[in-house]
Formats: structure tokens, C-alpha cells, sequence
């Protein structure tokens, strides 16, 4: 696995393969907050739901509210 970069840029996460993208956002979940990586995940995020309506909007809505660590299952299966 790649090491979490928070220098990502939108063509590099459209680009991505969607096991790429969910293991950013997994790395993405454990690196300490800043401005950028809330920028990083807005991207990372916008991503996963264009590709994965479905998975992504069920993980999104699930109650009880689900951690980042259960996207894995709802967008790659």
C-alpha cells in the first residue's frame, strides 16, 4: 500500500484505480486533521459516490452511523 500523500490532486484521484481510492481514504482516516486532507477526502469522496452511487450512498445512510473503516465493504464489496 501506498504511503497517504495529502498532495493528491483531483486528476490523480480520477485516475485511480477504486481499490487505490478506498486505500487513500483508509490512510486518509488515520492521518492527523488538516486543512488539506479535509480537501484530500472531499475529492476522495466525490470520487467514490460518481463510481459507486449505490455501495456509497448505503454506507453513507446506514444506522447506526457506520466509521470510515466499513467503506471498504459497501464500495468494493
Amino acid at each position: 500500500m501506498k504511503k497517504y500523500e495529502a498532495t493528491a490532486t483531483p486528476e490523480q484521484i480520477t485516475t485511480a484505480s477504486l481499490e487505490t481510492l478506498v486505500d487513500l481514504w483508509e490512510q486518509a482516516d488515520a492521518t492527523p486533521f488538516s486543512l488539506e486532507l479535509a480537501t484530500v477526502r472531499g475529492w476522495l469522496m466525490d470520487e467514490l459516490e460518481r463510481r459507486n452511487p449505490e455501495g456509497f450512498n448505503a454506507w453513507l445512510e446506514h444506522e447506526p452511523a457506520l466509521e470510515d473503516k466499513d467503506l471498504r465493504k459497501y464500495i468494493i464489496g
